[in-house]
């Protein structure tokens, strides 16, 4: 008995303890923000001239962020300032703390020791991640302080990754900044146009030709956060691949992986000849079709996509990124094919859709300017809608007037010698 109420005890204990020292982790949520900011927790009169904030997508399973803070102490005397990120459900690792020139130590603290000391604003966190202790920032002297660490992606059920990015912490400082800087970057193997989400909550200020997105601000007095949505479109692809195959196809994927293209094409031929599985097959020649495109052999890459779009297949989540896919894929083959007239009419085409984002928008208009305007200039008059007089005209010459034409001739005719007989009547009475 008093083994047994020794053994509770302790288990207890051991509970208690897990509790307090460990932290619960849930299943992060879509509103979990892969940064929720640098927050300035204590200090007067520091105000910030400039804050950089990038965000490094690796893989589907993680992200880098660092963030700087450009801070002053605008008072006449030297301040104690100290700074923390609070901690969401998503996991964050490898943390660093600076505060120029210095590596500073951090620690975690309950959210019930800081939640209060915040400034101009309420927040409820359960536990932040501080520097280790407050820094003296000197009167009229400028450092940065930054953060960096790897944070785990939010990953959605049919596979998105969503990012967030809060902005209501800058609110916790004196001032808000004179300027703020925002960068998403993405693994460039790997990254595709079709890979975004079609919407954005704030437009990126611009995309480079590797996708990297910025937003730049001079005033986030509205701002409150930035989202956007990320879809590894041809990982999920390899995994369906996987799922739906055999050894044979982790070996295609595994060609795939490593660029050894005419092996993924041999595999690839070797497989769709026996498969039974649509689905699977059409995968596969995607990826195929893409081993196509590395090799600079875009005649085989439209035919593989013709052959594709003949069939019907229900990809799920897949079918509209798939599309966009072999969409930007052909554009980009008939451009090297030099076939611009195809490539005009399937731009004009998507262009006029309405559910075009900005981003993809921009890219169409891109691709567009890159027709040469010789031929550009050629395309845009003979796809003129024609004129009525034109119309006409081609209708005429294409025969859809005959039965006109002969009744007009006859009632020409039949108007003549009416005219000629009346003329000659009115002759005679003159002789008369």
């Amino acid at each position: 008995m008093k083994r047994s109420i020794i053994l509770f005890c302790f288990g207890f204990l051991i509970l208690i303890g897990g509790l307090l020292f460990f932290p619960v982790h849930t299943k992060a949520n879509q509103n979990q923000s892969v940064f929720s900011g640098l927050y300035l927790i204590k200090g007067e009169n520091v105000e910030l001239s400039q804050v950089d904030i990038s965000i490094s997508v690796k893989n589907e399973e993680t992200s880098t962020v660092t963030a700087t803070y450009e801070a002053t102490n605008t008072g006449s005397d030297t301040t104690s300032i100290l700074m923390g990120v609070p901690l969401t459900e998503l996991s964050m690792t490898d943390v660093k703390f600076r505060f120029s020139p210095y590596l500073y130590n951090s620690t975690i603290v309950s959210g019930d020791k800081i939640n209060s000391l915040i400034n101009n604003m309420s927040v409820n966190y359960a536990s932040w991640r501080t520097f280790s202790f407050e820094i003296a920032l000197k009167s009229g002297e400028t450092k940065t302080a930054s953060v960096t660490y790897t944070t785990e992606n939010y990953s959605s059920e049919d596979g998105r990754l969503g990012f967030n990015i809060d902005l209501d912490h800058l609110a916790s400082w004196s001032d808000k900044p004179k300027k703020v800087r925002i960068n998403a970057s993405f693994d460039p193997r790997t990254v595709q146009i079709y890979n975004f989400d079609n919407e954005f909550s704030i437009e990126p200020t611009e995309m480079s030709p590797q996708y990297n997105l910025t937003w730049e601000f001079d005033d986030v007095t509205e701002l409150k956060e930035i989202t956007f949505n990320y879809f590894p479109v041809d990982e999920k692809i390899k995994d369906e691949i996987i799922k739906g195959g055999d050894g044979e196809l982790q070996e295609f994927v595994t060609a795939y992986e490593t660029r050894n293209y005419p092996e993924v094409i041999k595999i690839g031929k070797e497989y769709v000849k026996r498969s039974q599985d649509d689905k699977v097959q059409n995968l596969v020649y995607l990826l195929m079709a893409d081993a196509y495109t590395a090799q600079k052999d875009y005649t085989q890459t439209l035919a593989i996509y013709e052959l594709i779009t003949t069939s019907d297949i229900d990809y799920g989540d897949l079918k509209d990124r798939i599309e966009n896919k072999i969409f930007i894929n052909k554009i980009i083959s008939m451009e090297n094919l030099k076939n611009y007239e195809e490539m005009y009419d399937l731009i004009i085409y998507e262009q006029s859709k309405t559910n075009l984002g900005a981003y993809f928008e921009d890219w169409l208009d891109n691709a567009y300017n890159r027709i040469p305007e010789e031929d550009l200039e050629a395309l845009i008059e003979e796809r003129k809608p024609p004129t009525k007089f034109e119309m006409f005209l081609d209708d005429f010459l294409s025969g859809n007037f005959t039965v006109i034409l002969i009744a007009a001739s006859i009632g020409i005719v039949i108007l003549l010698i009416i005219i000629y007989f009346i003329r000659r009547k009115r002759k005679n009475k003159f002789f008369y």
